[in-house]
């Protein structure tokens, strides 16, 4: 009687493991593009100044915006901080790290000089722009409520 062989049925087993590990790394690889799509700015979010509400920090940040057949425009972080105001993304354009958002500023002032982009404007702006204006915001959204709260 002939021994089975111990190595014969070894490599169909070895391969089959190897390709169930490369689908789990590839699904898990595309759930985490997923997710980090998720996180840049999406079309509808909002970001409010409430001068009400004390910022994590004062921002420095002077950031020139576009507008649409009209002169560009200053943003001024910190004067938006103090004087209020809210920023609504209506449309993404493109594809890449640095595509442009049109978003529609209404609020009392964005600059305290010549620049100012007035109570209303149409804008475009970048990703980064947008992150850092998210930034001094407090985040997305019209409440910022903390995550965590002593009491």
């Amino acid at each position: 009687m002939a021994a089975d062989n111990p190595k014969t049925g070894s490599f169909p087993q070895s391969l089959l493991v190897a390709t169930a590990m490369l689908l789990a790394v590839v699904s898990g690889m595309a759930g985490i593009a997923h997710k980090a799509a998720q996180l840049a700015p999406q079309v509808g979010d909002v970001l409010a100044f409430d001068p009400a509400h004390q910022a994590p920090f004062e921002s420095e940040a002077r950031l020139t915006a576009e507008r649409p057949r009209q002169a560009n425009c200053v943003l001024d972080l910190a004067m938006m901080q103090r004087s209020g105001g809210s920023l609504v993304l209506e449309q993404r354009g493109g594809d890449g790290p640095d595509r442009a958002y049109r978003a529609h500023w209404a609020g009392p002032r964005t600059s305290q000089d010549t620049e100012d982009c007035g109570t209303e404007a149409d804008l475009v702006l970048s990703q980064m722009d947008i992150n850092a204006i998210a930034s001094a915001a407090g985040g997305f959204g019209v409440d910022h409520t903390p995550v965590l709260s002593l009491r």
